[in-house]
């Protein structure tokens, strides 16, 4: 059972980066035969989107842009689930923005272009994560939940506010109103749940 976190964040030791550990941590715990990895998009070279066009998908799901997003792809592919964490910056931070506009491209061609594979992310249960300085993190979550929705995922909901998944403020260890820690640990507890279901 693998979990892969993707952390959005230019800053790799940030709260998003500590809420996506969280979420891997609590799954652990949940069951000690989960297997996690994070993906530091910080560290990625992935370019924006071109708007191809007529070059893009040429076959399912392939990028003509050559960089590290591939690589991300196959990772989120292997996973038998996802957690993508993400700031707010102006919105969502642009390599992360780079990397949602280039899958919900070639998902959306991958239907126009009338493929017989099916999608590959289809039904693969993902968590959210929003961290802001003070706004709400519900614009971010709801960013978030168009990509994974556009990709065809499972996004694993919460019975708490922001309910789209982890929602925190400021320094998410003393955020009391929104507890993300706590939060976190839930919606690893769920993502294993989830998959022990499939």
């Amino acid at each position: 059972m693998k979990i892969l976190g993707i952390v959005g964040s230019m800053r790799k030791t940030g709260n998003t980066n500590l809420l996506v550990e969280t979420v891997l941590e609590s799954a652990k715990k949940t069951n000690p035969q989960v297997e996690t990895k994070i993906l530091q998009l910080s560290e990625l070279r992935i370019e924006s989107c071109r708007s191809c066009y007529g070059l893009c998908s040429k076959e399912p799901y392939k990028c003509v842009i050559e960089d590290d997003m591939e690589n991300v792809f196959e990772a989120m592919k292997s996973a038998d689930s996802i957690v993508i964490g993400s700031p707010l910056y102006f919105r969502i931070p642009s390599r992360l923005t780079a990397l949602m506009e280039r899958l919900a491209c070639l998902s959306y061609y991958h239907k126009i272009k009338g493929f017989d594979e099916p999608h590959p992310l289809t039904d693969k249960p993902c968590g959210l994560i929003a961290v802001t300085g003070g706004d709400s993190p519900m614009p971010v979550l709801e960013r978030l939940l168009n990509f994974v929705l556009a990709l065809r995922m499972k996004p694993i909901l919460l019975k708490a506010y922001p309910y789209l998944g982890v929602g925190g403020t400021g320094n998410v260890k003393e955020d009391e109103d929104l507890k993300p820690i706590e939060n976190a640990r839930i919606l690893g507890q769920l993502l294993v749940s989830y998959i022990e279901r499939k």
